[in-house]
This record gives structure tokens, sequence and C-alpha cells, in this order.
């Protein structure tokens, strides 16, 4: 069983239009509105991949039972958590004329941390041995930044295993409960570490030290550059195939789906990287909000390059 866990899910709204005119009126000529937040995402792109799971989480208000009916339509099982106020909205402004992307994200409603007592109690409920589960994505308001890791140190307790994809203190904490693997992209690897990462390595160095503190696999997105993973039997880089970015968003969402199906089926950490660089090269195809199509991944699968990387050991 997969389990993906979103503290803070969101409706993203896209909206499209030629040029955005600041003080004027903009006329928009398509848009689209889609569930949304990393964990979410994971889940629609496994539904794609044929591999179930279950949707965890909070969610609030009339947005929040967008969400859940989102989901249930798409075949995806979901349980989340009710909490007072209302899910946050994302705002995307695709301007053609530019091929550039102005997003607006918001907070998410404040939540009280009672609510993550009963997220623990539904996972007690849910997770067994071997199952692997998913934290991603931003911390509402009022949760503590700890709560990737106290959600970590639960799953191993009761024999899972967890993928941490986050970002800022939530992801500072959760790497000291020891994730199995952590999936940043070069930024928040950067601001993890307190410094640039420019070249490859400078990014094979960071993944490197993510291990020496117990983490058995990193893989680090790089965008249209592909991936850096690095697990117990070395290190590969991933080469994703020439496509048309028409949007980034979600992209970093599929690869991480790619990389649990493979890893959940008992697969290498190479083959996750394979099947998880063209979710996210599908997936950047798509506009807007848009994910990867089975039909996609299985296309431009075999044109993923994967190739194994020399890189120095922690002393």
């Amino acid at each position: 069983m997969i389990i993906t866990v979103t503290l803070n899910p969101a409706v993203d709204r896209v909206v499209v239009l030629d040029e955005l005119r600041l003080g004027d009126t903009n006329r928009v000529h398509d848009g689209e509105t889609d569930p949304g937040g990393k964990g979410v995402n994971v889940s629609r792109v496994l539904r794609e991949l044929g591999q179930p799971s279950l949707a965890l989480g909070f969610v609030a208000g009339s947005l929040g039972h967008f969400i859940e009916a989102s989901l249930d339509r798409a075949g995806i099982q979901e349980a989340f958590i009710h909490t007072p106020g209302q899910t946050r909205q994302n705002l995307a402004i695709v301007e053609t004329r530019w091929r550039r992307h102005t997003m607006l994200n918001e907070a998410g409603p404040e939540t009280d941390p009672v609510y993550v007592r009963r997220l623990m109690r539904q996972l007690r409920r849910r997770v067994h041995a071997g199952d692997w589960v998913v934290l991603a994505g931003s911390v509402p308001p009022r949760i503590p930044a700890a709560v990737y890791a106290e959600l970590t140190d639960l799953v191993h307790e009761l024999g899972g295993r967890v993928c941490l994809d986050a970002d800022g203190e939530p992801l500072v904490e959760g790497v000291r409960a020891r994730p199995d693997l952590v999936k940043p992209n070069r930024p928040e690897l950067e601001r993890l570490r307190g410094r640039e990462l420019p070249t490859e390595e400078d990014v094979l160095a960071a993944a490197v030290w993510l291990r020496s503190l117990g983490i058995e696999n990193v893989v680090v997105s790089l965008g249209p550059q592909g991936a850096i993973g690095l697990g117990p039997s070395g290190a590969w880089r991933a080469i994703p195939p020439a496509v048309e970015t028409v949007s980034a968003i979600g992209a970093g969402d599929s690869l991480v789906a790619g990389l649990i199906a493979v890893l959940s089926a008992g697969g290498t950490l190479e083959e996750g990287l394979r099947l998880g660089t063209a979710a996210g090269a599908a997936t950047a195809m798509r506009p807007g909000t848009r994910l990867a199509r089975g039909e996609d991944i299985r296309r431009l699968l075999p044109l993923v390059v994967v190739q194994p990387v020399t890189y120095r050991k922690a002393a």
C-alpha cells in the first residue's frame, strides 16, 4: 500500500492569457481548476501508473469538498480529515506570449495541532509493515514544523517506509528522523545546506551528506536537466527525453510518484529514477496543472537515459 499525506492541499486555478498587464483589465482565454498539493498530485500520477494509493491529510470548507469529489471521480481512495476554515487556493497565471508562469499561493487555513493527533491515529490503523508513506508539501499555519519528523517516527514504528518531499523548516526537522527517501529539488537542497550548489559535484556532495545522516536514498530533481539519485548501491544521473516544456507544475511530484511506484514493488532506485523521470517529463508536456497521462509516461520511458555516476564518499 502507498499512502500519501498532504497536510496543506490546495485547489489549483490556472488562467491563460496573452500577456499580463498590471493595473489594467486582462482577458482570460482559457483556464481550469484541479485538486492540488504535493501528496494529492502524487496520488493522481500513481493512478495513471495503475498503482492504487490512499490519500490522507487535511481539507476544509467547500474547496476541501471539491478535492475529495475530484479524487473520488478519478477513482483515487481518500480519507481526509476535515478541519475548520477553507482549503487554500493557488492561482497560476500563464502568459502565452512570454511563456511565463506567475504563481500566487495562499498559506492555507490555521489548523489546530489536535488534528495531527487524529491523523496519527488514522495512520496507526492503516499503515502496515512494508507500506510506503509519502509526506509531501507545505505545513499549514499553527502546525509545528517538526510534524514530518513526528509522522516519520510513527511510520517507522509501524514498520513502514517514508518518502519526504518538503522545504524549509519542515525539511530541516524531517531529515532528523531519517526518512527512507528524501526528494528535494536543487533550490530546496541549497536552502537545507545553507549555500549554493551550482555544479553536479556540489549536488552529489550534498546528497552524500544527507546519506551520512542515515537517509538511505536521496533524489535531487534538477528540472529539465533530470535528476540525481544516490542510494546504498550507487549513484545515477537520469536524463529526460527532449520534450517541449509547457508547464513544470507538478513535475517533481510526478518524479516522486514514479520512484515510489517502483520502490513499493521491490524495484531498485535506478529503475525508480527511470520511471520517475519519464513521469516528470510527461507532466512538463501538459499545460497548467494537468499531470502526466499514462500513455505519455509509457511512450517516454524507453527514451530516458540513466547513467552511473562516480562520487566521493563521506569521510
